[in-house]
């Protein structure tokens, strides 16, 4: 079974953004790294955003 038929969630570009915002602000504030929430969400819809302009298939075709 392959990554995304087990967790096909993880192709929807909300649900992902929020478990990557979650999981690095999370790791971060483990490590005693001051960052806020802000400055990840930016980051990680940053780097989203040019996944998708290079073209990648990564997200399913539901999103708008």
């Amino acid at each position: 079974m392959k990554f995304y038929e087990k967790y096909p969630q993880l192709q929807e570009k909300d649900f992902l953004s929020k478990v990557l915002i979650n999981t690095v602000f999370s790791t971060m504030s483990l490590e005693d790294q001051q960052v806020s929430k802000v400055t990840v969400t930016k980051i990680v819809a940053s780097i989203l955003k040019e996944k998708e302009l290079k073209g990648s298939q990564f997200f399913t075709n539901q999103l708008g």
